[in-house]
């Protein structure tokens, strides 16, 4: 019988925020989001969050929170966003909202649900109300599928980055009591505090 994998989620520092930015862009690379030796114009601007399995002590699993003025994001930069909610997120106050990015883990590792839970913890603490983002729409169906539909399109899909993309946003109150509403054991867990959630150092 094979042994569970056990992991670590957490804010990246130091020498593991290197390896979490490694390991974005080698997942970019391998699907041709990112050219070899192309330069993240968002690195600088990013906190990293990962997944860490401790028996190998690797990171497997990354997301990032980009922290910019909200119309140099990158949703907001690169795509159509509709008028009215254009109007909405130009009206968010400063620091209230980030970008989500950087969405990927290795292959058998499933993480992805835990990263969510490690950026909401983070996102609450520290006064976040919105979360941006461009996703590709098979990942945009399969979150919504897992969350409860609380990724809310904003703006016109595309090709971007080599897939077709939607525009979307997440209103953290308003997608709380959907999911506590629609789905209550998911809502446990996001709820649930984890000592392992904030830091991770090497």
């Amino acid at each position: 019988m094979e042994n569970t994998p056990q992991y670590y989620f957490g804010l990246a520092k130091n020498k593991i925020r290197e390896e979490a930015i490694a390991l974005h862009q080698k997942r970019y690379q391998e699907v041709g989001f990112f050219k070899e030796g192309e330069k993240d114009p968002y690195e600088q601007d990013s906190l990293y969050f990962i997944a860490q399995e401790t028996s190998i002590n690797q990171v497997v699993g990354v997301t990032r929170l980009i922290f910019k003025p909200i119309g140099q994001l990158p949703t907001m930069k690169n795509f159509k966003i509709y008028d009215l909610n254009y109007g909405r997120l130009m009206k968010l106050k400063e620091n209230s909202y980030v970008e989500i990015s950087a969405f990927t883990k290795l292959p058998k590792h499933e993480v992805g649900v835990h990263l969510i839970r490690t950026i909401f913890h983070y996102s609450n603490q520290n006064g976040i109300t919105h979360w941006i983002a461009c996703i590709d729409e098979r990942v945009f169906r399969y979150l919504n599928r897992i969350f409860s539909s609380i990724f809310k399109e904003i703006g016109v899909p595309k090709i971007y980055l080599g897939s077709l993309t939607v525009p979307c946003v997440v209103d953290l109150q308003e997608a709380i009591k959907q999911i506590k509403e629609q789905r209550p054991t998911l809502y446990t867990f996001l709820m649930e505090s984890d000592k392992q959630v904030m830091e991770v150092l090497r």
